[in-house]
């Protein structure tokens, strides 16, 4: 038995490789999304308005506040769409999110154990589905990728399933 080493500089690189993207109606969803539970916050910027009449200030500083959060969430969330995306590779499969903040996942076909597809109250509005990897070892999933068309989520599910038991 021989251990090669292997230096890091003849790795390819993930970013090389095309990475597929979520539908625009995905980023839809996580706009109106990221809205709707900015709405608890802007019935406390009320509340202030209401019964705080005295101190306006108070109530013109909270709906500042509010609508800076409000734009920089949208913000965020608008550049974060075009990094999400995955790739498949001959034995993995590799999910990359994030703006500010970073997240590449790498999951080997032969640890995955299997693989559900869920469908969301607001994702079967705007017909999206999210797959979700478990691997050994675990209760939770280890990749979740959510926003898939539901046919581009099942070909993906069948495709996994199809490594995994080549892989066995």
């Amino acid at each position: 038995m021989t251990n090669q080493q292997i230096l890091t500089h003849s790795l390819p690189d993930i970013e090389s490789f095309s990475f597929e993207k979520h539908p625009k109606r995905f980023l839809n969803k996580k706009l109106i999304a990221n809205t709707l539970y900015m709405i608890p916050l802007a019935i406390a910027v009320g509340f202030l308005f209401y019964n705080f009449s005295e101190f306006p200030w108070l109530g013109w500083s909270g709906l500042g506040l509010w609508a800076s959060i409000l734009l920089f969430s949208l913000f965020v969330n608008y550049k974060e769409y075009f990094v999400r995306g995955y790739t498949l590779r001959e034995h993995d499969i590799t999910y990359r999110k994030g703006w500010i903040f970073h997240h590449q996942i790498t999951v080997p076909f032969n640890r995955i154990q299997h693989t559900e597809i869920n469908h969301g109250p607001i994702d079967r509005l705007f017909n999206l589905c999210e797959l979700e990897i478990y691997t050994a070892g675990g209760s939770s999933s280890d990749l979740s990728i959510s926003g898939l068309d539901p046919k581009d989520a099942q070909n993906l599910k069948s495709f996994v399933a199809g490594k995994t038991s080549t892989h066995v």
